[in-house]
């Protein structure tokens, strides 16, 4: 019986431990549009804290809660997020695929019935574009349509293919590369 218990214990403190709110490194580009490597802090439990702000540690161990009004963006652990406006207001996009066509996921938070909860929402531009497209689930074979006019093939793939974010980030992807060679 103390060996189950111990054990119990010892298994809950390592859940615990990693569950907890650590550092890790990354980088933070600033106003001036300088790249500053230092450490991002991170709790696994709120996703919802990488779109609305950035807790940097810079190099000399200088800690500062940095909102997206003030940086251009950062990243850790190969997510890289930038700053752009988000319905008139700043907040952190996360890239899901950087080329010809840019694919942005952002998160934000809704109240229903006394309740609050995470909506997420995806977004598309070419390279050079300000301003984001929301891309909409049921129109998103159009929206591609349009942006890869010049590489119909490749949007020919997801024809027989419903809606999955995991998809249209492969397809866009898959036109970046090819973009890439012409």
């Amino acid at each position: 019986m103390k060996k189950i218990v111990l054990t119990s214990a010892l298994l809950l403190s390592f859940c615990i431990s990693f569950s907890q709110i650590t550092f890790v490194k990354g980088y933070m580009i600033n106003m001036t549009g300088d790249t500053l490597k230092g450490e991002i802090k991170m709790n696994p439990k709120k996703e919802f804290d990488n779109y609305s702000k950035v807790f940097f540690k810079d190099a000399s161990g200088v800690q500062k809660n940095y909102k997206p009004d003030k940086v251009k963006g950062y990243g850790f652990d190969n997510k890289h997020f930038v700053t752009s406006k988000y319905e008139g207001e700043p907040t952190f996009y996360k890239v899901l695929s950087r080329g010809h066509i840019m694919l942005f996921e952002t998160m934000y938070e809704t109240q229903q019935m006394n309740e609050i909860s995470q909506k997420t929402e995806y977004y598309l531009a070419k390279k050079e574009d300000t301003e984001y497209a929301k891309l909409k689930e049921n129109k998103f074979k159009k929206q591609l349509g349009e942006l890869m006019k010049d590489n119909p093939d490749i949007l020919a793939n997801a024809e027989d293919k419903k809606f999955e974010i995991e998809k249209v980030v492969e397809l866009v992807n898959q036109y970046n590369d090819w973009a890439k060679t012409k």
